[in-house]
């Protein structure tokens, strides 16, 4: 239940301005974690965010460079600083102390999203309480409009038994898959488009919300098989990222989690299986990028396999014979690691980039 419209304003006024200058601490000290292709095209999605427009506004070129141009004036002047404690209610909060934050907020429809994301990132978010549900022994939490945000945008977060899914994130990811152009990714999406009976002529919004509530489904089935899975222990693997942050490493680990929670048999592949999901599955498809395409090959063969002849048995079994072998890389790991971390970290890196980078041509 929300709180009437002044208290709910009272708690933005209190919350916002530090969350808000901790988002833009965040991307002044850490934009040069993307491409600056990357960067701009997170740029544009955030001055339409912030504008309140949809993603498929057409942006004013001079009225977008203006803006990033202040944007980078403003991260220059936020550059380095330290993160800025919460103060609500008459009381402070350390700027990482979720748990206590959301204790009296949540029950007022708001949620207050930080941690660390990839390359260890410090990331930032506050959204508005749509929905709150049990579903497979979490408790998950849907957000739709959000008053802050970094750049680094996902549509879901896992914090122990809770799923945080978030709506807005996703109607920008969905949009930029629409526009992409690379050759896989794109006729994987236009087969997803064709599957959900997209029709490019008629207006986008009432369609791309569709698009929202079946995909959210599978954002949500990803959270929870990533959160079953056990092959890379949470502490193993949080550790791994910090001795190699920025590297080749990080990313295929981060990748290899993503893929076991993706084919664990609480994941999304499995529920895309069982209830049919054609369209679900060509998105999947599409939103396999870089590492994890490589990493995964037999499922952009099933993919073309499917295209030809639709059979969701041999999807299934893909998913299967994939699982497996993505456990025992995971188990090659965690043993790599048991005979040469701590003591020789820089044997450790060469014996994975050995054997997992170099089959991979990479």
């Amino acid at each position: 239940m929300l709180l009437s419209t002044p208290d709910h304003a009272l708690l933005l006024r209190e919350l916002l301005p530090a969350i808000q200058k901790n988002c833009w601490i965040s991307d002044a000290t850490h934009s040069g974690f993307y491409s600056l292709c990357g960067l701009f095209l997170r740029l544009r999605d955030q001055f339409l965010w912030e504008k309140d427009l949809p993603p498929w506004t057409e942006t004013d070129k001079k009225g977008l460079m203006d803006w990033i141009e202040a944007r980078e004036s403003l991260w220059l002047s936020h550059m380095d600083l330290p993160f800025e404690n919460l103060s609500l209610l008459g009381r402070g909060f350390g700027f990482l102390n979720n748990q206590r934050i959301n204790d009296l907020i949540l029950p007022r429809g708001l949620y207050y999203g930080a941690g660390l994301g990839r390359g260890l990132k410090p990331t930032f978010f506050l959204g508005e309480v749509i929905e709150q549900r049990k579903f497979g022994g979490y408790t998950v939490i849907t957000l739709d409009r959000e008053y802050a945000s970094d750049l680094l945008v996902t549509p879901a977060v896992r914090r122990g038994k809770w799923i945080i899914l978030r709506l807005s994130p996703l109607r920008f990811l969905l949009w930029g898959k629409i526009q992409e152009i690379e050759h896989l990714e794109r006729e994987a999406t236009r087969a997803a488009l064709a599957y959900y009976g997209w029709h490019p002529d008629q207006p986008p919004e009432a369609q791309l919300e569709r698009l929202v509530r079946e995909e959210i489904e599978a954002v949500l089935f990803h959270e929870i098989g990533e959160g079953r899975d056990r092959t890379l222990p949470f502490r193993f693997w949080t550790n791994l990222l910090r001795l190699f942050p920025h590297s080749r490493l990080e990313i295929y680990l981060r990748s290899l989690k993503d893929l076991l929670g993706d084919t664990h048999p609480s994941g999304p592949l499995r529920h895309i299986v069982q209830n049919r999901k054609a369209g679900s599955w060509a998105f999947y498809v599409s939103n396999l990028k870089g590492m994890a395409r490589l990493i995964v090959p037999e499922i952009i063969e099933a993919f073309y396999s499917f295209q030809k002849k639709p059979d969701w048995g041999r999807i299934e079994e893909t998913r299967r014979k994939t699982r497996r072998r993505l456990i025992a890389q995971g188990h090659r790991i965690r043993a790599l690691a048991a005979d040469l971390l701590p003591s020789h970290p820089e044997g450790f890196q060469q014996a994975f980039e050995e054997e997992f980078m170099k089959p991979l041509k990479i």
